[in-house]
């Protein structure tokens, strides 16, 4: 399956995600990131976002943002609207973009609904009470 990845978020997060992401896996193609930063209107947000799809030019692209509500999730559900292979996950973290690129790389997925729902299963068991999780292991 061919898909894209863009990282969107606030301040220099995203960036830093797609650093961080690189050191772990390697650098990897069609994975785009960018930070918005308060000064930036929102009919620029939604060019820059725009541009990055086309230059994905995949099957599917899937966006990454930080929060549900803000202004990377709400610039990218208005280009949804033009964009039919475009979905958005919101509430990224490292372990998601990991399996982001795993399951893009190197599970037999062909469906890109399946795909979203196992990238946030998978990122979802990262998120634990660690105190708790280990209280009678230590």
């Amino acid at each position: 399956m061919d898909v894209g990845i863009i990282i969107i978020t606030h301040g220099n997060l995203a960036e830093a995600f797609k650093n961080t992401l690189f050191s772990i896996v390697g650098e990897k193609a069609n994975i785009e990131s960018f930070s918005i930063s308060s000064n930036m209107t929102l009919q620029t947000v939604c060019e820059s976002i725009e541009d990055l799809i086309k230059k994905l030019n995949t099957e599917y692209v899937v966006v990454f943002t930080d929060m549900l509500g803000g202004t990377p999730c709400n610039a990218s559900l208005r280009l949804c609207k033009n964009y039919e292979n475009v979905y958005i996950v919101s509430g990224i973290n490292l372990c998601m973009l990991i399996s982001a690129v795993h399951l893009r790389e190197f599970s037999s997925i062909n469906d890109i609904q399946e795909y979203i729902n196992r990238v946030i299963d998978e990122s979802k068991k990262s998120i634990s009470n660690v105190n708790e999780f280990f209280k009678n292991k230590i």
